[in-house]
């Protein structure tokens, strides 16, 4: 009995063990299918993967990898998630904004084969990555357990293979934008009518102008077929059968005419984009019956008349886009009912009327862009009630009154743009209580008074834009406080008193406009603190007296200094006396432009218009054209004593003005060092000496006038100089001669011989760093080649494998070609 005992209870522990095995051993010995694993390591070699996405590719456990799912039940592969790396995300018609992760070094044939053997797959996603412009494999299309395919911004091109229509259990299929339009399909899409089961349809970017034949009834809930080259007229997508659509684009194509009918059939409607087509006439009133919409894009059309009053019934909605097209009247009052709405962009259309006091009631709004139309009336005080306003712009309307008290309700309000109006009264003080403000925008307006000192508690502020107002006293010291303050901007108003010393203790400060006021005599010192570089704009400021004598401390951080309407260093027709300082040849951006032209922020320049003297004219310049208009204007001043030879170091200067001074002494000996000078004006002075040969080296040179001086000897020839033949140019100086002058000179001045200017030592330099950069140039091309191939063994591997295929051609090829050869021998034998 106690042997039956311990037997049975032997037999139990064995059992419990087994059981436990049973229960728990799966998931301690989970592992992938052994051929599944082997299918997966053949992908992997099929790429190269210079971000180590594939990485953790090794070892047994395949359903541990990256991007590769496993069915916990039977150990299947089921999913492969490869989605590439986007470093922007508004990169949708951009292709050289991503950076792939996989680089295709095979060929896409051996992608698939080794994919097929995965025969439980289910979610493919090769997204965002490079397969360098081969074709889609028709063999995608036997991979028919498929339920969601990606292969969207992987660079494929040509025709889209209609085997894709065997994937008959898709849910998902994404296409979208590969090599930018050059991926099409054939006349014939019928094919993606079998796709019976699919709900989301993204193929954006491919080229469907070719296709003929209509689809059959799909029931889609997505579809995105934007920047597709439909037609306006005979389209093969009869969108009919889209009635249980929820989400469609078809942006960018070449729709014309009115907003077509069957729209009014798609209620269950949430998103409908038909932005940048060629629509046309009126929004139709019906559109209320879209009554599941959240967001509407318009914009980009040629849509006119008014936005109808219907408009108001979508109260689902949260966005509405109309911008940029013909659309009059006055908003209505209907936009009101919106209570959901978020974001509302109205801007460049012909907008006319008043804005609706109604508006206040958007209590959810964040984004209201309005600027670009011709509203009129005041602003109203009902704003104030949007507490979840970011970003309001107002720009460019003919608004008028005084701005409303109520903004300082809007706590939460990040940019303020109501410049280019017709606003007046003075800046509320309650502006200070915007903490998260960080740009102002109310230029070109009539507001008067002072500028407010509670302007100093925005400590977010990175922009003040107060130009062309009627704004008066004196700047707050409080701006200085402002510590990511990068631009002020407060031209032609009526300010006066000193510039506050405390701008100077601003750390990223870049630009400063402050023409066109009062302020006094005198040039603000304190600009030698300054520990960034800065453009600094005093022109037309009464600005007079000699230049301080500290200002080559200033030298190294003024990139661009205004004191009578020109850029950079233009101190032309003012009252300066005393000589021009050596420390002008510092200047950075005249040392060396090309790099600071680069890194400079020109949305500072929006409203700059300047004139400059340049190759003896009055020219105008825009935002366009004034970054690469570098000059130094100072004529028509008192200035005397000798003109600086460290003026030849600003070797990227364009145009030099020094006329009409009192300048004495020789013309710099190596002025010819200054190789992108395009004008040059030394008239009017009391220059004295010959004319330096170097003269002719400024290939560049198109202007030039050395007139009325005393100026002596024969006139250079050669190069440039050859080409400016008027006379003029040398008037007023009795004692020169030589062509383009009338008077010879004597028989012993022979004209100098223009050759090169350079010495044994400087020819020896250049030959030596010519030996160098070949050399560095072939090591560095060498090893960028060999060296790849030795660290790199998918590379290596590729190269390699490239090789033995050329290698194996020309053998083949050879082969072919002595076989026959030698049947064409023994046949003529055979003949004999």
């Amino acid at each position: 009995m106690r042997e039956t005992f311990r037997a049975m209870l032997v037999l139990v522990v064995v059992l419990f063990f087994a059981a436990a095995e049973l229960c728990f051993g799966r998931n301690t010995s989970f592992s992938c299918i052994e051929g599944e694993r082997e299918a997966l390591l053949k992908f992997k070699l099929c790429f190269h993967d210079p971000s180590h996405m594939l990485s953790s590719w090794k070892g047994n456990d395949c359903c541990e990898w990256r991007g590769v799912g496993c069915d916990k039940n039977n150990e299947y592969v089921v999913s492969l998630q490869l989605r590439g790396s986007v470093s922007d995300r508004l990169y949708s018609y951009f292709i050289g904004d991503q950076q792939p992760q996989l680089y295709l070094i095979d060929h896409v044939e051996e992608v698939v084969s080794s994919l097929l053997k995965l025969r439980y797959l289910e979610h493919l996603d090769l997204s965002n990555n490079n397969f360098s412009g081969d074709l889609i494999s028709p063999s995608f299309g036997l991979m028919e357990q498929l339920r969601y395919l990606n292969l969207s911004y992987a660079q494929f091109r040509g025709r889209i293979p209609s085997e894709l229509g065997n994937l008959t259990g898709l849910h998902v299929l994404d296409l979208s934008q590969n090599y930018y339009g050059r991926l099409k399909v054939g006349d014939d899409i019928q094919w993606i009518s079998r796709l019976s089961s699919l709900q989301r349809l993204d193929m954006s970017g491919v080229n469907l102008s070719q296709a003929s034949s209509n689809l059959l009834q799909l029931s889609l809930s997505s579809c995105c077929l934007r920047n597709c080259h439909l037609p306006s007229q005979n389209h093969p997508l009869n969108f009919t059968w889209l009635s249980n659509i929820q989400h469609l684009d078809l942006s960018a194509n070449f729709f014309q005419g009115p907003i077509p009918m069957f729209f009014q059939n798609m209620t269950s409607l949430i998103f409908l984009y038909l932005s940048r087509n060629q629509l046309s006439e009126n929004i139709p009133d019906n559109i209320s019956q879209l009554s599941k919409l959240k967001s509407i894009d318009l914009s980009n059309n040629q849509l006119s008349e008014s936005i109808p009053n219907s408009i108001g019934q979508l109260s689902k909605l949260e966005s509405i886009d109309l911008s940029n097209n013909q659309l009059s009247g006055s908003i209505s009052i209907s936009i009101g009912q919106l209570f959901k709405l978020e974001s509302i962009d109205l801007f460049n259309n012909q907008l006319s009327g008043s804005i609706p006091d109604s508006i206040g009631q958007l209590s959810k709004l964040e984004g209201m862009y309005l600027y670009g139309n011709q509203l009129s009336g005041s602003i109203p005080a009902s704003i104030g009630q949007l507490s979840k306003l970011v970003g309001i712009d107002l720009y460019g309307n003919k608004l008028s009154g005084s701005i409303p008290a109520s903004i300082r309700q809007l706590s939460k309000l990040a940019s303020i743009d109501f410049a280019r109006n017709k606003l007046n009264g003075s800046i509320p003080d309650s502006i200070g209580q915007l903490s998260k403000l960080k740009n102002i925008y109310l230029f070109g307006n009539q507001l008067s008074g002072s500028i407010p000192t509670s302007i100093g508690q925005l400590f977010k502020l990175e922009g003040i834009y107060l130009s062309i107002n009627q704004l008066s006293g004196s700047i707050p010291a409080s701006i200085g406080q402002l510590p990511k303050l990068e631009g002020i901007f407060l031209s032609y108003n009526q300010l006066s008193g000193s510039i506050p010393a405390s701008i100077g203790q601003l750390p990223k400060l870049v630009i400063m406009d402050l023409s066109g006021n009062q302020f006094g005599t005198g040039f603000p010192e304190w600009l030698q603190l300054q520990k960034i570089k800065i453009t600094v704009d005093l022109s037309n400021a009464s600005i007079s007296g000699p230049l301080p004598e500290n200002i080559s401390l200033m030298m190294p951080m003024l990139e661009g200094l205004y004191l009578a309407n020109n850029l950079m260093n233009d101190l032309a027709d003012n009252n300066l006396i005393g000589r021009i300082p050596p420390c002008f040849g510092k200047f950075p951006i005249m040392v060396n432009a090309t790099q600071l032209i680069h890194d400079m922020d020109y949305a500072y320049w929006d409203e700059v218009t300047l004139m400059e003297v340049v190759k003896g004219r009055y020219l105008e310049y825009t935002k366009q054209t004034l970054r690469f208009e570098i000059s130094i204007d100072l004529s028509s001043n008192n200035l005397t004593g000798f003109i600086p030879e460290e003026l030849i170091f600003l070797k990227d200067l364009h145009n030099l003005n020094l006329s009409w001074n009192h300048l004495s002494g020789k013309i710099p000996e190596k002025i010819g060092q200054m190789e992108n000078l395009e004008s040059l004006d030394f008239s009017k002075n009391g220059l004295s000496g010959k004319i330096p040969n170097s003269l002719s080296n400024l290939t560049k040179l198109s202007h030039l006038n050395l007139s009325n001086n005393n100026l002596s000897g024969l006139i250079p020839t050669g190069y440039q100089l050859q080409t400016l033949e008027d006379p003029t140019i040398y008037a007023g100086n009795p004692q020169l001669c030589g062509a383009p002058l009338l008077k010879n000179c004597s028989n012993d001045a022979l004209p100098p011989t223009i050759t090169n200017f350079k010495d044994n030592d400087e020819i020896a330099l250049e030959r030596m760093w010519f030996y160098i950069v070949v050399m560095l140039g072939f090591a560095i091309g060498f090893w960028g080649v060999v060296g790849t191939l030795i660290f790199v063994r998918s590379w290596r591997y590729a190269y390699f494998q490239r090789l033995d295929d050329v290698q194996h051609w020309i053998l083949m090829v050879i082969t072919l070609k002595v076989a026959r050869f030698k049947k064409m021998f023994n046949g003529n034998q055979d003949n004999q």
